[in-house]
């Protein structure tokens, strides 16, 4: 009854009055519209690393007086939110940054730059899945050479850096020339697989120890060591370890740096490098350098390089980014050799031969397209091309004659490839288990061409040098072509059944195909006849990490290596041998654990390979060498790092590796029997400790003392010959001190590294023949200085 009767008369009051509520009610809108806006904060900018100032990905930021309301920065590190609340102030956090919190300014763009967290256990690394993840959920031993402590260092060769890495060691064998080590003895074999930005900078089967003299030191970001057997996501020649250098990106904000470095050596170089988004969208970073050295402290090690690298990002939209780069160096040395016992222990570095030389040509290029599908589905894709040219009159490659002292062997060769190939993987992640699965294939197309002929060397008898060469062309003595081809499959899977409980599994199935064409002809008999040869291989990985909550955590993984001989291996000389493609099978164990509120860091991995039909170089009665699968060995040891931060003013690190390398069975098709000796070259210990100040009250000052230790060594398989000498400390092998200081003021950089700073008499490598022992000895006491402008753009 009140509806029927009441309702009719309010409308009909509310129709005849209508005129007069039309103010109010326009009033009333307006005023809550007013206040509508002025409740509704719009806050927006972008995040970078105030150390690399390149972007920031996945940082979280919030409203500091309401924290559950916020939004993550996308691929450029910028970031848009609205709240319906005023805000004062925003809290920016990641991963390995420290945290930060400043005045929220509406209407005006953001610039914030977060500072890396030096101790911080929860870095991020991206080799282990080829995908950014946390350093703990990888149960593979796997360390990185921070953007810090690359620019501390102010390295004049990779060599420098790569030290620095626990149970690592770079062998330097002078102007950047090098050998590795890595869960193996000093090698110049294809144990190490060497990439940037996670493509291998030569295909499998044309491996050159030698390889990275083709990286530019001035453009990198970082670097990440794994450790162990790599195969099931890498593929071959990841048997020891894994380097995967990673170059500079664009900079949120516009950087760029020009300086000159130089030593009491003859060495010179001019560098630079810069980064900008040039839009939104659009962003480039270039860096290089030019670098030469004359009259060095030993002679005939003359050298110059050209480094260059190039990179634009282009963000096609918040999910879509397309990413090219390119990377050149020319370099050209000579390679005087090594010294003998006399004039290593003289400090007498004569050349053994002035003419002899190395050059290198060697271009990169790469073009990736990465999506974002939603948030449980990425995916890229990389386009590469690779050109690359090395030609050499080596002198390790001459060979003396006994009947006549005044005459000596040697070659002229020239080894070109070019590649082509591809890479794409999709990864998507599954309620089930808090699962993800990462799938790819690889495909490398790469012909290879080789050739070397006689040359006549003339040698000195009285004082052993070699004076003169004579090249003769037409005495071929290797000339063939190959077309390699490599394709794989790989997936690796990743399941969580217990909320701290992680497991991973990985194969990788890998064929390498190759047509073998000799230019020879028939009448040479030398090298191998015409053919098709190839390997295929299954290579599987397990692996489970266990987070045990505050810090601590641990981890175990099985993995296995494989890798077949290159094609230098089987088909250069005279003499082509049998080979068969090497196999390891790794067990590894490890953990972490921190300490005083995360000041102290501890990390540690021990592991057992056992390695079948490993390659060796067998020394012949002319003193030539020539490979030969060697049976079974055994690689066992400790990998342990170290590291604290007591103060903001003190770092102090240690990280090194106590290991075993070993013959079980040694099967080289002689009547030596080796079983049980320990392998040539192979260091029982080595450390590497480094300790930094930079003091409160002279800001922008920093000095660091650095300590490197190699123990002794055999130098040949019956473990009768030992490099022993005495050095800093009274430490057997290789005991030495570097000091570096750097001082910055007003963006210009004044630095200087003292290098062997104790002058200790030590050798980088001995290697021992049928003429007895050869040194390549280390730089006496080198000081190097340098200076710098550094420009950033400001928050």
């Amino acid at each position: 009854m009140f509806f029927t009767h009441t309702f009719p008369n309010l409308f009909s009051f509310f129709i005849m009055n209508f005129r007069v509520f039309i103010p109010s009610i326009v009033a009333l809108m307006l005023l809550a519209t007013s206040f509508a806006v002025a409740q509704t904060t719009i806050i927006h900018g972008k995040i970078y690393d105030a150390q690399t100032k390149e972007a920031l990905v996945s940082v979280r930021v919030v409203a500091a007086n309401n924290p559950t309301r916020g939004t993550i920065t996308n691929r450029n590190g910028t970031f848009t939110f609205t709240s319906d609340k005023p805000i004062d102030s925003i809290t920016v956090s990641t991963i390995g940054f420290a945290s930060r919190t400043i005045a929220a300014v509406e209407g005006r763009e953001l610039v914030i730059s977060l500072t890396p967290s030096v101790a911080s256990l929860q870095s991020v690394v991206v080799t282990a899945s080829r995908e950014a993840q946390l350093r703990t959920d990888a149960p593979i031993a796997i360390s990185t050479v921070s953007p810090q402590m690359i620019d501390e260092s102010k390295p004049k060769h990779i060599v420098e850096l790569i030290n620095k890495v626990p149970g690592v060691v770079m062998v330097n064998l002078g102007n950047e020339q090098h050998a590795m080590s890595i869960r193996q003895p000093f090698s110049y074999n294809s144990y190490f697989l060497y990439m940037e930005d996670g493509i291998p900078i030569r295909p499998a089967g044309i491996y050159n120890h030698n390889a990275l003299i083709e990286m530019n030191v001035y453009a990198l970001s970082s670097v990440e060591v794994v450790k162990g057997p790599a195969s099931s996501l890498y593929g071959p020649e990841a048997v020891g370890g894994a380097i995967n250098f990673i170059t500079l990106r664009p900079t949120a904000v516009p950087t760029a740096k020009v300086g000159i470095q130089t030593d009491n050596y003859g060495y010179q170089r001019l560098q630079f490098n810069v980064g900008s988004f040039l839009t939104e969208n659009f962003g480039i970073s270039a860096g290089g350098f030019m670098s030469k050295q004359r009259n060095s402290w030993i002679a005939g090690s003359d050298y110059d390089k050209i480094s260059m690298n190039l990179r634009a990002d282009y963000f096609m939209s918040g999910a879509t980014r397309l990413v090219g780069s390119f990377a050149y160096n020319d370099y050209s040395s000579q390679t005087g050799g090594s010294a003998d016992s006399s004039g290593f222990y003289n400090r007498e570095y004569k050349s053994q031969a002035d003419f002899a030389y190395r050059k290198v040509k060697a271009t990169r290029a790469r073009l990736t397209l990465e999506h974002t599908w939603d948030n449980q589905n990425e995916s890229f894709a990389t386009l590469f091309y690779r050109n690359n040219d090395i030609g050499q009159l080596p002198s390790y490659a001459f060979k003396r004659v006994n009947n006549d002292p005044t005459l000596a062997h040697g070659e002229i060769n020239d080894n070109t490839f070019q590649s082509v190939g591809f890479i794409a993987q999709h990864s998507a992640k599954f309620d089930f288990l808090h699962s993800k699965l990462i799938a790819g294939v690889t495909v490398d197309y790469s012909p290879n061409q080789y050739n070397a002929y006689y040359a006549r060397i003339a040698r000195d008898p009285v004082s052993g040098r070699y004076t003169a060469y004579q090249g003769r062309p037409d005495s071929l003595l290797t000339d063939y072509s190959s077309q390699l081809f490599n394709s794989a499959l790989y997936a690796q899977y990743e399941i969580t059944p217990l909320e701290r409980l992680k497991i991973t599994l990985g194969v990788r199935y890998d064929r390498i195909d190759f047509t073998f064409d000799n230019h020879l002809p028939p009448s040479a008999f030398t090298g191998a006849p015409d053919e098709k040869n190839g390997f295929n291989n299954i290579t599987p990985k397990l692996g489970a990490i266990y987070d045990l909550g505050e810090g601590n955590g641990v981890y175990g993984n099985f993995s296995q290596g494989f890798c077949p001989p290159t094609l230098s291996q089987l088909y250069r000389g005279v003499k082509v041998p049998e080979l068969k493609a090497a196999y390891f099978n790794n067990y590894e164990l490890g953990g972490w654990a921190t300490f005083f509120d995360n000041a102290m860091y501890v990390d540690v991995a021990l592991y057992q390979m056992d390695g079948f039909n490993e390659i060796i170089s067998y020394v012949l009665p002319d003193n030539s060498t020539e490979n030969r699968n060697s049976g079974q060995t055994l690689h066992r040891g400790i990998e342990f790092s170290f590291t604290y931060k007591p103060t903001d003013e003190f770092f102090f690190r240690l990280g090194g590796t106590n290991a075993l390398h070993q013959f079980v069975k040694y099967e080289t098709k002689t009547s030596a029997n080796f079983d049980g000796k320990l392998m040539v070259a192979a260091p029982d210990w080595i450390s590497n400790a480094e300790l930094t100040y930079r003091p409160n009250w002279l800001k922008g000052f920093r000095i660091s003392a650095e300590w490197q230790y190699i123990s002794t060594y055999y130098e040949n398989e019956a473990n009768t010959a030992e490099y022993n000498d005495k050095t800093l400390f009274g430490l057997k092998g290789a005991s030495y001190m570097n000091i570096r200081a750097g001082y910055t003021f007003k963006g210009l950089e004044f630095f200087a590294n003292a290098m062997n700073v104790t002058n200790e008499l030590y050798a980088t490598n001995v290697s021992r023949g049928n003429f007895g022992a050869t040194f390549t000895p280390a730089a006496p006491r080198l000081f190097s200085f340098g200076v710098q402008y550094n420009f950033s753009g400001k928050e």
